[in-house]
């Protein structure tokens, strides 16, 4: 979908102006430049006006090899770990248990 596309404008505003953005299994996969950039402008936005919520199979830390630009990723997870409660859960896979 082209940058400019009205569609990709319009979830994008709706995304900024959510009251609460749900990024669930954040970054299990790479993703690229663009995507980055998008990420970026929309937590940007969004930042010290509304909440995010983050959820992730990996750390904060793993985050950075899902994003191609090291500047970019920086500056992401910064916006995501600063002033964030970081909570872990721990225990056994509860998908794997439930299909045994």
């Amino acid at each position: 979908m082209p940058l400019d596309d009205p569609a990709r404008l319009k979830l994008t505003r709706e995304l900024i102006n959510v009251d609460v953005l749900v990024l669930d299994d954040f970054l299990t996969t790479p993703v690229d430049a663009a995507t980055a950039h998008l990420l970026f402008n929309i937590l940007s936005e969004r930042e010290s006006n509304r909440s995010t919520i983050v959820t992730s199979q990996f750390t904060p830390q793993d985050w950075y090899r899902s994003i191609p630009d090291a500047v970019i990723a920086e500056s992401i997870l910064n916006r995501l770990i600063a002033g964030a409660e970081i909570i872990t859960l721990e225990g056994p896979n509860m998908r794997l248990e439930a299909n045994q």
